[in-house]
């Protein structure tokens, strides 16, 4: 009879080694039962960072309102991408692998969403974004695994479009164009260009980070432009160009086209004023109307000090789908997290919200709104959106045949 021991380990340490397998693997689920981690993937540095400590913060007052997914605490692990498509990458790897997320939520830059999406097989986890706008998020680039919860760029465009329609005179202007280049820039461009009977006299392509707008601003003089059109992403560039722009005796209306994080707007003061849109995200200043933001608003001065942004409300409300998904999930693997994203629909501070299922596009409503000074100070808050008209989701949605998205 030969012996069990010839060309292997004795049985002693087969014993011991098995012993350590199943103790690691206990930990593991204990580890797993105490901890549902969502990884968060926000630029808290560099240009987009006003933005990217938006999100954080409502992502983190969601989970603060909703502290358990199925009797599991829920762990936020926020890492910074600093905008930058191959640092996002890097640390959509390390939530994923390390830290064992079940979800990533994010964004702030399309090309960082559009980065980790490409490498989404591989990740093997739901992707969620709250700020990307690139149309091709869900429409050329759209995939099972990645979900977003805010308006596209397109669906902006058709915003302004309709503000346009409200305010003729902004369709009479001759419209320069200052625009980001780089994916959401020139997506954005775009699809501002598309609106009928727009008048383009202009525009200039800057990077991300110019500090020193006076050549475009030659340019818009040369042009005879009597309208601006931001597409800057909401980071430092945009109030810099303002001041700028402020600065040098430029008058025009200024549009941008999802408004700007509400902090922007404290430190412009008078240079904000005035300042419209068609594809804003959504308002604090809804509290009045609306209890759910009430409360949100309220409870967001008490632990941040100021009153909430655009994007720190798309970031709450999209977390609270999110949540909401996870609990309604037949279990936490990857396939039903996606099942439970694709039929999840739940009230927020922006209304019901819920994704088109065969795109990933959140069904949203943009807002027509105007900055303007508050009569007091409210939460420190001295210039706010003030919103004109609500638009719904089926007032500015691109049908899905127009979206590019060829299937999931």
């Amino acid at each position: 009879m030969a012996s069990s021991n010839i060309g292997s380990k004795p049985a002693w340490r087969r014993m011991a080694c098995a012993v350590a397998a199943s103790l690691a693997l206990g930990a593991g689920a204990l580890a797993h039962a105490e901890d549902l981690v969502i990884g968060v993937y926000v630029p808290t540095t560099g240009a987009l960072a006003p933005l990217g400590v938006d999100m954080k913060n409502g992502y983190e007052l969601a989970v603060k309102h909703v502290p358990k997914v199925k009797g599991q605490p829920v762990r936020l692990v926020v890492e910074d991408t600093q905008a930058n498509a191959a640092t996002g990458l890097k640390k959509a790897q390390k939530l994923v692998l390390q830290d064992r997320a079940k979800v990533l939520i994010g964004g702030a830059s399309s090309a960082v969403v559009l980065g980790i999406n490409a490498q989404a097989t591989r990740l093997n986890v739901p992707i969620v974004t709250t700020n990307s706008q690139a149309v091709q998020t869900t429409g050329e680039q759209c995939s099972k695994y990645l979900f977003r919860t805010n308006p596209n760029d397109a669906m902006q465009a058709n915003g302004n479009a309709l503000l346009m329609k409200k305010m003729p005179e902004l369709l009479q202007k001759k419209w320069f164009v200052v625009y980001h280049d780089f994916v959401w820039g020139q997506s954005n461009k775009k699809e501002f260009e598309k609106i009928p009977g727009i008048k383009i006299v202009g525009e200039a392509g800057r990077p991300m980070g110019t500090a020193d707008w006076s050549s475009a601003i030659s340019q818009i003089q040369a042009s005879g432009a009597d309208a601006i059109y931001l597409a800057l992403a909401v980071g430092d560039d945009m109030p810099a160009f303002i001041r700028q722009a402020r600065s040098f005796g430029l008058k025009q209306v200024m549009l941008p086209p999802l408004g700007m994080p509400d902090s922007m707007l404290q430190a412009l003061g008078d240079h904000a004023v005035g300042l419209t849109t068609g594809g804003l995200f959504g308002s604090w200043m809804l509290e009045d109307r609306n209890p759910e933001m009430a409360r949100f608003v309220k409870d967001y001065h008490a632990t941040y000090g100021i009153v909430p942004g655009p994007q720190a409300i798309q970031a709450y409300a999209g977390m609270r789908l999110t949540l909401a998904a996870l609990e309604s999930a037949k279990s936490l693997s990857t396939g039903d997290i996606i099942e439970a994203l694709e039929n999840a629909s739940v009230d927020t501070v922006i209304g019901r919200l819920a994704v088109r299922k065969q795109d990933h596009q959140g069904m949203v409503s943009t807002y027509l709104a105007e900055a303007v000074r508050l009569p007091q100070p409210k939460y420190g808050a001295k210039v706010g959106w003030k919103v004109i008209e609500e638009l719904p989701w089926d007032a500015v949605k691109v049908d899905l045949a127009q979206t590019g998205c060829k299937g999931l």
